[in-house]
């Protein structure tokens, strides 16, 4: 199974708009997939105690949703230079071994500035190597992003649209 996972809990945020785009492409060219974000993900699974017992709402995430993932498309956006801390928190939480071991992953940055999280995917295809993750070399850095959206938040920059389909299509066959 192949999930978007959209790594932060910001409502309205401009990376939901990427990852709603990817979505909406997916679907477009009939690839089957999920979409998982951390806007629903209760609060209390990053607490000190989220390992003992594991909480109920991390439990099923890992059975429904990570443990059949065999591909991730990960859409994260640059907080202070990096990635979201909850989306650290998340994985950490995880059960590793089960949900992204050996497992295939493609990463899009989202950011206002200059350098669309280069940083922040750099980061995390470090960690996720670590996790023995597999890491798609064509990482799509989206930079001043509010500029790439019309005014109801959908993706209308041309050369965007056609790098991210391409993106897509190399990953299917990753």
């Amino acid at each position: 199974m192949l999930t978007i996972f959209h790594g932060t809990a910001r409502a309205d945020s401009n990376s939901r708009k990427i990852a709603n785009f990817y979505d909406e492409l997916l679907g477009k060219k009939n690839i089957p997939h999920q979409f998982f974000t951390l806007e629903n993900v209760d609060e209390s699974i990053f607490n000190k105690t989220f390992h003992n017992p594991k909480h109920p709402q991390l439990a099923s995430i890992e059975e429904h949703i990570l443990g059949p993932t065999s591909k991730y498309m990960f859409i994260i956006p640059e907080y202070n230079g990096s990635f979201p801390g909850m989306f650290k928190g998340f994985i950490d939480a995880s059960d590793v071994k089960k949900c992204f071991h050996n497992k295939k992953a493609c990463l899009t940055g989202v950011a206002e500035g200059r350098a669309g999280n280069l940083r922040g995917m750099e980061h995390l295809t470090n960690i996720f190597n670590h996790m023995k993750m597999n890491v798609l070399h064509l990482k799509i850095p989206i930079s001043q992003v509010h500029l790439m959206l019309d005014e109801s938040g959908k993706l209308t920059n041309p050369e965007m649209i056609k790098l991210i389909d391409a993106q897509i299509d190399l990953f299917m066959e990753f």
